[in-house]
């Protein structure tokens, strides 16, 4: 199989790109070829910036629906939080560069990064809740990034946001014309390698104090979804509708 992860290091920084066309969705596979590359990275103490991108027209569409189904979903849920926290408790710091859409687990996962630098006509969003099924990280650490409302409009409603918005609201750091997102991410990239490397550990060491709490949420939540979905009517009706593409009959239990 073709690595589904590139890595690609250019003097004290390394790019990471997603490489599953269409739409570099997350697989059980995916998720931990992404979190053994930045495991290796993490290792490195020259390293002082993870670049995270997706290659083609999209960042991600989020996580597999069908790893979703029945017993896969527990499988599926620890990969990618395990995959997750290496972004939200390592030493490097990550930023996202997000064009055309991060969705879902996308979404969580570009959330979780220490700066995201998204397209301002990107889509952002969390529509789990569109089949029937939770995003559990965006449960979990949602509120405190963008305020309890906002937080329950994305999980509650499944509408997404414009990349604009997204970092009007503080889910991101900042929005760029699509045009300009590369330049702007190499930008950025240039101000890192006149960084000291141990500085900026010390610095993602001191940031991430309140990683804990946000780890034993995201935990929590998790654990929500495994006592509940897999065993909810609606939950597997809306994946298998999703799969079958097809409206879901829901019976609301």
């Amino acid at each position: 199989m073709e690595p589904q992860v590139r890595v690609r290091r250019d003097g004290g920084v390394a790019w990471v790109t997603l490489d599953r066309p269409p739409l570099n969705v997350f697989t059980i596979a995916l998720c931990g070829e992404l979190d053994a590359a930045l495991a290796t990275l993490q290792t490195d103490t020259a390293l002082r910036l993870i670049v995270l991108e997706g290659a083609g027209r999209v960042f991600s569409a989020g996580v597999d629906v069908g790893e979703h189904l029945g017993d896969s979903i527990g499988p599926m849920l620890d990969a990618f939080t395990r995959m997750s926290l290496r972004v939200l408790e390592g030493d490097v710091p990550v930023m996202a560069v997000v064009q055309g859409a991060a969705l879902g687990g996308a979404c969580e996962l570009v959330s979780l990064c220490d700066l995201a630098i998204v397209a301002e006509d990107a889509k952002l969003g969390v529509p789990e809740i569109t089949l029937g099924v939770v995003p559990p990280i965006g449960a979990a650490a949602f509120p405190a990034f963008i305020g309890r409302q906002r937080a329950a409009a994305l999980v509650l409603t499944g509408e997404p946001i414009t990349g604009a918005e997204a970092a009007a609201w503080g889910l991101v750091w900042k929005s760029v014309p699509a045009e300009r997102l590369r330049e702007e991410a190499a930008a950025v990239a240039r101000t890192f390698e006149s960084r000291s490397a141990a500085g900026l550990r010390f610095a993602r060491r001191s940031l991430r104090v309140g990683a804990g709490a946000l780890a034993e949420a995201i935990a929590r939540a998790n654990e929500v979804s495994l006592a509940g979905l897999p065993s909810s009517p609606d939950a597997q009706e809306g994946l298998r509708a999703f799969l079958e593409k097809r409206p879901p009959r829901w019976v609301h239990r």
